[in-house]
């Protein structure tokens, strides 16, 4: 077995649960979801496909995204999201009932949510990423279009987060003549869960030291 194996695979499937759980907490927040699940979150509000399974297609695209991106430097490795984006689909199942009892009794409240949330993306999203077992489809594309375009992470995560939000926020117009689910929260988390990934990746680089990590 590699070594340090094992530890690795315990903060994959840690941080792949922390940031469903962020994405949860985001649910509750009522100013708006998280931008990597805004988009099948507005495809379910305006046809009512069950979120989970357009969540499971879309990261499905993104991993096409990265092979469109990467081309001969795509991989099988590559692969090993499609597995992974099932357990994701059940460990969001699993952390939205976990977070069910969450009511914001105010605006404020409804921020502190937010708040929260983007640091547990940010934690997730880093535990993820320097464990080098897999990643997210988003997060995949992310670090495709870094490679490619030598764009600091933190940067590139910020314009595909706002490209996310823009595609869902017309979903919502066309579908419902409104927008629902996309609102400040969620061009807040745009802003900042790059630069939570950026500083949680400071503290937790620390436990799988890589001179070639570059979320800096």
């Amino acid at each position: 077995m590699e070594k340090g194996l094992p530890s690795r695979l315990f903060a994959f499937t840690v941080g792949l649960f922390v940031m469903t759980l962020g994405i949860a907490v985001s649910t509750k927040a009522d100013i708006g979801t998280t931008p990597i699940s805004s988009i099948p979150f507005s495809i379910n509000l305006t046809t009512g496909i069950d979120f989970a399974l357009v969540t499971f297609i879309y990261n499905i695209l993104l991993i096409f995204l990265q092979y469109l991106i990467l081309r001969d430097k795509f991989t099988l490795i590559h692969l090993i999201q499609l597995p992974v984006t099932f357990v994701f689909s059940l460990f969001t199942k699993i952390t939205v009932d976990i977070v069910s009892f969450l009511e914001p009794s105010s605006y404020l409240g409804s921020w502190i949510l937010m708040i929260v949330s983007v640091l547990l993306l940010g934690i997730g999203i880093a535990m993820i990423i320097n464990s080098k077992i897999s990643m997210m489809p988003g997060e995949g594309a992310v670090l495709a279009l870094n490679q490619r375009f030598s764009v600091p992470f933190s940067w590139m995560k910020v314009a595909f987060d706002t490209t996310n939000i823009v595609i869902a926020g017309i979903i919502c117009l066309v579908g419902l003549g409104e927008l629902v689910g996309v609102r400040e929260g969620t061009i807040f988390a745009a802003f900042t869960v790059g630069f939570a990934v950026k500083y949680s990746n400071k503290i937790i680089k620390h436990l799988f030291p890589d001179p070639d990590n570059n979320l800096d």
